[in-house]
């Protein structure tokens, strides 16, 4: 009786991982960092969509402000920092009329341009017509100097309800997608898109 329990013993030693188990195991360990990967990303790119939707909705909302009380507002890119400017009738100061108008400061993560020129609708839009030494009513380079040292919109928002022809971009730094575009064309409100869509 005791050669055959050697023999039992002999044949039950421990192999390994068989090449089946191996894989397994990779596929899950892969399939998890992709989930953690995919939920921090989703993370940043939400965050993405919550700027874009607020900068919409700001740039809607002195839309209507500048129609309900009948000033002409307008905005300026400069360093990742949107600011709300208003015409007091002499020059153009900070718009400071509500908490909602204060300046909107894009971090570091995110990548903000503001293209005003070569636009496909801005040729019917009456304000890009308008140029800017008529209206300072003067033409000479140092005026111009003097222009740029003040602050002056790159975007106006009219009374009317007009808005100059823009296209501003907001997307991640480290990322090429998604990409939001707000747009003025002619009228407010103001279009939301984003690339590529879902």
């Amino acid at each position: 009786m005791k050669s055959l329990s050697r023999r039992h013993t002999a044949l039950v030693q421990p192999r390994g991982f068989s090449l089946i188990e191996i894989l397994v195991v990779i596929v899950i360990i892969a399939f998890a960092t992709k989930m953690v990967t995919y939920s921090f990303g989703g993370d940043i790119e939400e965050e993405l969509e919550k700027q874009a939707l607020k900068t919409h909705g700001v740039i809607n909302m002195a839309s209507e402000f500048a129609v309900l009380n009948q000033v002409e507002l307008g905005f300026h890119l400069d360093k990742n920092v949107l600011e709300m400017l208003v015409f007091d009738g002499d020059k153009w100061a900070t718009f400071e009329a509500e908490e909602l108008y204060k300046p909107i400061e894009f971090g570091e993560e995110y990548r903000v341009a503001l293209n005003i020129e070569d636009l496909a609708w801005a040729q019917d839009n009456l304000l890009e017509q308008s140029n800017w030494r008529e209206l300072m009513g003067t033409s000479d380079e140092e005026s111009l100097l003097e222009l740029k040292k003040l602050k002056v919109p790159q975007v106006l928002i009219l009374s009317s309800g007009e808005v100059s022809a823009f296209q501003l971009t907001i997307e991640l730094a480290q990322q090429s997608e998604p990409v939001y575009f707000i747009e003025g064309e002619f009228m407010a409100p103001v279009k939301l898109r984003k690339e590529p869509e879902e």
